[in-house]
């Protein structure tokens, strides 16, 4: 049984089935976040690392299938995918640590494309 709490490992799963058109804008808005100072990423939560590593390896698992379709598209596209959704799943999982701000806006790249705020 994985650590990962099921609403994040529902996060990966709906995320990992974004088109690849839609990871690419989810990409380009949170770089724009993050230079406008909207998107902080300092304030994503950290996790334990047996934490992380099971996070990671749910994403990682979750996105292999499309790793060709998704390197083939524009450079980094697969290492966004991963890196992004990784960053928000963590903010789903610690949601507790964040304020109601800091976790609309790490999860709000998602969302703005009709991924469901999760909620516990």
């Amino acid at each position: 049984m994985s650590i990962v709490p099921p609403e994040v490992v529902a996060f990966v799963a709906e995320a990992s089935r974004l088109p690849e058109r839609t990871l690419d804008a989810i990409r380009q808005a949170a770089a724009a976040a993050m230079a406008s100072g909207a998107y902080d990423p300092s304030a994503v939560p950290g996790l334990s690392a047996a934490e992380f590593s099971a996070l990671n390896r749910q994403v990682r698992d979750a996105f292999a299938p499309r790793g060709e379709e998704l390197s083939a598209g524009r450079p980094g596209g697969l290492r966004s995918a991963i890196a992004r959704t990784t960053q928000t799943a963590q903010a789903i999982w610690k949601r507790d640590r964040l304020t109601a701000d800091q976790y609309a806006s790490l999860t709000g790249t998602f969302t703005a494309h009709g991924v469901p705020r999760t909620t516990r």
